[in-house]
């Protein structure tokens, strides 16, 4: 590179060379020396960062102005111009050095060129001062042609592992330039595909990215291919791979669930299913209990916890799985009851479960439950929560907690009351405030403590002799209590103090039949029924709005001995347990003619108590020893049929039994 010079730049620097000489001799005059002038500018010279610039690049060049000293002459501007912009051009020129020049060059003129193609190129730069002269430079460039530049398509994940049925996952390709920038905006005519069906795949708009899955359907082991390929600016077209792989689908499962019905607010349900699972249900509607079951399996749904006062029955409750999930497991919650049995030799108490559908009894976790004393009979409050059993040997009336979820039974020791001597019978006022017990020739009322649950004596009326109460009953007003006395031969009729729940006064009438046991009242309050037990006869009396007994009428029937009766909540049937001849009459109340014998259905052996309960669907009656017997009546006909798994096993002397039917 060689500078050229102009014949205006040659004379101005002759001129500027005279003015030095000419300072430089002096003169005669005393004259004070002139300032020294701007040396005389001689040539441009022109640095290059490259001495062989390739197409497409850019180069600084820098122009300084030089005296003939080689000084540097300031305040030049300079101007940049190129022969063929088509190989190179100047696209921009400043004072300042550009970034990365080092700062040992001295300031100057700098100036950008930015080379186009290959081919040979003069880039001058004119140095122009304040005087109007000019000064130039050449500088010659050889632009080298620009290397091809390759490319290299990857995809990420390189290896990927889909599973049937699952999201859709993403594979990105990546594409680096030899000159080591990202080119993927360089490619086109992208293209994504694994040419096998059950690994579809959908590219993105841009092509750049694609999404693989594989259907549900496709349950075998499977791998595949997913290539992505574009094409390069170099006119090659590229291709990368991605290995797919898909393991075995694991064979499809199922769940096992259903709906309840009848759950009251604020109880829960705990349910049980196969493989140890476990639900617990809050509220009605659907549930499930177990998951994860495969195809052919079976399957259970029981009740491994029941709610408080209720108790929950399950129809489909067992099967085998069908290539479907089971939804049609259906529970039914009602409320809870309970058969309570007297063991008195035993010295406990048996508790069972009905089932609400059949009339089948279970015993409750735990029983029976101790007792310490000989009870004799039980009676519970209308809550069902406490139950009054009177202990003959220690002439005692003793409260039980019992859980209305479990039916498991609990003594409140520390509340219990003396009776008199020998108790025989107990029955609960319908509020649940008082309690009543038949002795022998006495009647005991009895107020409940609300916070104990003691009961304390609050009347005790005699009815003279030694003659043994045989049953008691309560009117459903609370008003009247009614007593059988079995050595006298009497029915026992006392009012009751509204206030304090005291027996005023004890009324005796004649039962007509010999040694009369059991009592129970029709729905209306209007008749009051007994067991003549020494003359095998049915006895019944009529009642007035008072309560007094009006009537009385006794008829023979055909059981032996008969020792209890019991009424159907509509009044419609009538039972009479024969202990003698091990059975049951039934009798239909005719509003006409009265009291009809129907069919005799076997029974317990020497039972001593008949129940039925509250809705009027089931019948118990105890065995003295060893065995519980129930029927399912028949709301129409009163007919009798045992239920599943009837006789149940008990205890020894069953000599009370009481049916609970707790509260929610």
């Amino acid at each position: 590179m060689f500078p050229r010079f102009s014949a205006g730049a040659r004379a101005f620097g002759m001129a500027l060379l005279a003015a030095a000489v000419l300072t430089a001799c002096g003169s005669d005059d005393n004259t004070t020396p002139a300032p020294s002038a701007t040396p005389a500018a001689t040539k441009v010279v022109v640095d290059t960062t490259s001495g062989a610039p390739v197409a497409g690049s850019n180069l600084t060049l820098k122009a300084t102005l030089l005296a003939a000293d080689g000084s540097e002459v300031k305040g030049a501007s300079f101007a940049w111009t190129s022969s063929d912009e088509s190989v190179a051009v100047v696209t921009a020129a400043s004072d300042k050095a550009p970034a990365g020049v080092s700062a040992s060059v001295f300031v100057g003129t700098y100036a950008t060129v930015q080379t186009r193609n290959a081919g040979e190129v003069d880039i001058t730069a004119t140095a122009t001062l304040a005087d109007g002269s000019r000064a130039t430079s050449v500088t010659h460039l050889v632009v080298q042609a620009a290397p091809a530049k390759s490319y290299t398509l990857t995809l990420s994940p390189a290896n990927l592992t889909v599973t049937a049925g699952a999201a859709p996952q993403t594979v990105t390709a990546a594409v680096r330039r030899s000159d080591g920038v990202d080119g993927i905006a360089d490619l086109t005519n992208w293209t994504w595909n694994t040419a096998d069906a059950t690994f579809p795949v959908t590219a993105a708009a841009d092509g750049h990215s694609a999404q693989v899955s594989s259907p549900s359907s496709a349950t075998l082991a499977g791998s595949a291919v997913l290539a992505a390929c574009a094409d390069a600016p170099t006119g090659t077209r590229l291709c990368a791979n991605a290995a797919l792989a898909r393991p075995a689908a694991p064979p499809p499962t199922y769940s096992v669930g259903g709906t309840v019905s009848g759950l009251a607010a604020g109880k829960s349900l705990q349910l049980a299913g196969v493989n140890g699972d476990a639900a617990v249900v809050s509220a009605d509607g659907a549930f499930t209990v177990s998951s994860g079951l495969a195809d052919a399996s079976n399957y259970t749904v029981t009740v491994f916890a029941q709610p408080a006062g209720q108790t929950c029955t399950i129809q489909n409750d067992s099967g085998t799985i069908a290539a479907a999930n089971v939804t049609n497991v259906a529970i039914t919650c009602v409320q809870a009851q309970f058969v309570v049995v007297a063991n008195r030799l035993d010295r406990t108490l048996s508790v069972y479960r009905i089932d609400p559908v059949t009339g089948a009894l279970a015993a409750v976790p735990d029983s029976p439950f101790p007792t310490v004393n000989e009870v004799n009979d039980i009676a519970f409050l209308p809550s069902g929560r406490v139950g009054y059993a009177v202990m003959v040997d220690n002439n005692a009336i003793v409260p039980f907690q019992l859980d209305a979820a479990t039916g498991r039974l609990t003594m409140i020791a520390a509340a219990s009351a003396p009776t008199p001597l020998a108790p025989q019978v107990v029955a609960v006022d319908p509020t649940g405030r008082y309690v009543y017990v038949g002795g022998v020739g006495t009647l005991t009322s009895f107020a409940i403590n609300p916070v104990t649950q003691a009961a304390e004596l609050t009347s005790s009326l005699s009815a003279g002799g030694s003659a043994s109460a045989g049953g008691v009953a309560v009117s459903a007003d609370g008003q009247n209590v009614y007593a059988t006395s079995i050595a006298a031969d009497a029915l026992w009729h006392a009012p009751v103090s509204a206030a304090t729940g005291s027996l005023t006064f004890a009324y005796t009438r004649s039962s007509l039949g010999l040694g009369p046991m059991g009592a129970a009242l029709s729905l209306n309050g209007s008749a009051l029924y007994f067991a003549n037990r020494d003359t095998n006869s049915f006895g019944s009396c009529t009642l007035d709005a008072t309560g007094a007994i009006t009537s009385a009428m006794d008829m023979l029937i055909g059981v032996s001995r008969p020792v209890d009766v019991a009424v159907t909540p509509s009044g419609q049937f009538v039972y009479v347990l024969g202990t003698g001849s091990n059975n049951i009459q039934t009798m239909r109340i005719d509003p006409t003619f009265g009291p009809l014998p129907l069919a005799i259905t076997p029974a317990s052996i020497n039972g001593q108590r008949l129940r039925i309960e509250p809705n009027g669907r089931f019948l118990y009656t105890p065995s003295l020893s060893g065995t519980l017997y129930g029927f399912a009546i028949d709301a129409t006909s009163g007919a009798l049929t045992p239920v599943p798994g009837s006789p149940f096993a008990t205890g020894n002397i069953n000599a009370g039994m009481a049916i609970v039917q707790p509260t929610p």
